[in-house]
Formats: structure tokens, C-alpha cells, sequence
């Protein structure tokens, strides 16, 4: 941890150990089980009171690249890098469905509220049922999906190389676009819907103005900025482009003109970036095995946790009492959060 960072040290309330790199974890509605996606193809369930396997499934060539929870938590999606959507039991890891997404990576699976599930699988993004039918699927994109996200008024949103595309469930084409000549590698909307950001090839952010379509770019990052996250309120904006933690302010008109948070805490690039799901904590993780937690409304630092693994994703339990982070080393930290 760098020395420069005196904060409590993070304590794991059980922890798995493993073999094989963890691409994703993903809590249940109630927080009552963890899923967990792995390089080596499988999806695995855990109970989140002690950690104990509930099952183990093999079933995505190449690894599993996509998890997500159906918001009653009835049914667990996962998808893999042969293409390929399991619609999943749970508590049993029975394969209730099997859905033909096409041969391409399945990168991102998402439901919406009531219950819809958007895939996007190389250039094609389809909606499927909880009973695994086919609903919907839109016009391929131009090139590879690099991000998709539902909106609260039912449309979605996706990302890919010159565009961010609006689309509505009733037509086949976006309903409308917001382009920019550059290739884009990763979508997050704010939650007031304020704002679109895109992480950018070219080490920059690019933001619209959701209503207007007014757009403006942040510069100056290192590297490819791909992690992206926004606090509760769409106030705060954080981003992993390098080591350091950047965070910007958007209150107001926004984050143009102003200086960000610079917080200088780790010794290898960002592997992942996460708020709270309420208020503005947020934890950072990186390649040099450290966790970071700062409170933006306290101004100050919470925890930290150092593995010698690098961290490769984290998830955030819905009551944000627990941070759940995985490792390249296959190994599962379950941290309960400092008051």
C-alpha cells in the first residue's frame, strides 16, 4: 500500500481461494448469494452469510465473460466468449435455458426492470425473455458493442467505435445518436441522466449532455480509460485512466472548466472502479493488489486492503455494508465496509 496512505486496514469476512483469473462478480437482489464468473469458463454461486459453494458449472468455452442477476433474483444470466446465454437456477445451477446469441463474445449481459434481458454479442444486441424467447434485436452497430446500459424510461443505451446509440424497444434503428470520431471503450450514464460519458482510445473521456446532445471532452489521462463510475446523486464521476484515481466534480453545469480530484494511491494502473450504490463512497482497485475506499461527502480516506494478486473486479453488496473483490489468482475477499 502506498505509504502515504494511512487509513484501516480493510477485514475479510471469509474468503475463497482458486486457480483460475476472476472476470466478474455479481450480487443477488437480496445479497444473499455472489456469483462469480472465471477464465476457465465457469459460473460459480456462493452463499453470502459463510461462503459456501453452492455449485460449480462449466459451460462457457474460453471463459465466461457476462453475469447479471434478474431483478427478482429469480434467474442468474451468464455468457462466454464462444457466445452462448445460460439462464440460470440459482440456488441449484440447473440450466433452465440456453439462448443462441450467435458465435460472437458475449461481453455484456443487463436486465431491465421489468424483466427484459439485453445481450451484446460482437455488433448484435438482443432482448430476451425470462423464459429465454427472443423479444427483440435491433440493427447490428457498426462495429463491436463496447458498453450497454438500460435508462429508467425503458430504452437503452450502447457504445461502440464513433457512436453512442439510443435505442427504443418499438424499432429496429436508434432512435437517436450521439457521435464522435474517436473509438470508444466504455458507456456509463449518470443516474439524474444528465450526462453520457465514454471512455476513449485516445486516453480521453468524452461527455453529452443527455437532453441536448451538447458534448465536451476531458483529456490528459495516460492510458486508455476504460473504468468508469458515478456516485448515487450523478455529482461526483470517477475514472480509472492510469494510477491515479481522478474524480470529477458535476454539480452545476458540469464538470467542464473544472480541475478533478486527483488521489494518487496506487503503484500500477486501475483495474476497476465502483460507488456505492447510495451515498459517495467509492473504492478503487488495481492492478498492485490494493483496495482503496475515500468518502467524498467526509472528504477523507476509509480503508485499504493490499493482496499480492492484482485485483481484476469488485462489487458492491446493495445495502453497501460488504464489498465483495476478486483477484487474478482467483481468489474471492467478502469486506465488510468501516461505518
Amino acid at each position: 500500500m502506498n505509504d502515504s496512505v494511512q487509513i484501516l486496514r480493510l477485514q475479510s469476512i471469509w474468503q475463497t481461494e482458486g486457480e483460475e483469473h476472476l472476470n466478474s462478480l455479481c450480487w443477488s437482489p437480496d445479497d444473499t448469494l455472489l456469483a462469480a464468473a472465471y477464465a476457465d469458463g465457469s459460473v460459480a454461486v456462493f452463499a453470502t452469510p459463510d461462503g459456501r459453494l453452492l455449485w460449480r458449472q462449466c459451460v462457457h468455452g474460453l471463459g465466461t465473460s457476462a453475469l447479471a442477476w434478474a431483478p427478482d433474483g429469480a434467474l442468474l444470466a451468464s455468457g462466454g466468449q464462444q457466445g452462448g446465454i445460460r439462464l440460470w437456477d440459482p440456488l441449484t445451477g440447473h440450466a433452465l435455458h440456453t439462448l443462441d446469441s450467435g458465435r460472437s463474445w458475449v461481453e455484456f449481459l443487463c436486465w431491465s426492470a421489468d424483466g427484459l434481458l439485453a445481450s451484446a454479442a460482437g455488433r448484435q444486441i438482443q432482448l430476451w425473455d425470462s423464459h429465454g424467447a427472443l423479444r427483440h434485436a435491433f440493427d447490428p452497430t457498426g462495429s463491436t458493442v463496447t458498453g450497454l446500459q438500460w435508462l429508467p424510461d425503458g430504452t437503452l443505451m450502447s457504445s461502440c467505435y464513433g457512436v453512442v446509440n439510443r435505442w427504443s424497444l418499438e424499432r429496429t434503428a436508434p432512435s437517436r445518436f450521439f457521435p464522435w470520431k474517436d473509438s470508444l471503450l466504455s458507456l456509463s450514464v449518470s443516474p439524474d441522466n444528465r450526462f453520457i460519458a465514454a471512455g476513449c482510445q485516445d486516453n480521453s473521456i468524452h461527455l453529452w449532455y443527455l437532453q441536448s446532445g451538447e458534448d465536451f471532452q476531458m483529456s490528459g489521462y495516460p492510458t486508455k480509460v476504460k473504468h468508469l463510475s458515478w456516485s448515487a446523486s450523478g455529482r461526483f464521476f470517477a475514472t480509472g485512466g492510469g494510477q491515479d484515481l481522478i474524480i470529477w466534480d458535476c454539480s452545476g453545469k458540469g464538470p467542464q472548466n473544472k480541475e478533478p480530484a486527483v488521489l494518487p494511491v496506487h503503484s500500477k494502473p486501475i483495474s476497476s472502479v465502483r460507488f456505492s450504490h447510495a451515498g459517495s463512497r467509492v473504492a478503487s482497485a488495481g492492478e498492485d493488489g490494493l483496495v482503496y475506499l475515500f468518502d467524498l461527502d467526509q472528504g477523507a480516506p476509509l480503508a485499504g486492503l493490499l493482496d499480492d494478486s492484482g485485483v481484476t473486479t469488485m462489487a458492491w453488496s446493495h445495502d453497501d455494508k460488504v464489498l465483495a473483490i476478486g483477484y487474478s489468482s482467483g481468489r474471492i475477499r467478502i469486506c465488510p465496509i468501516p461505518l
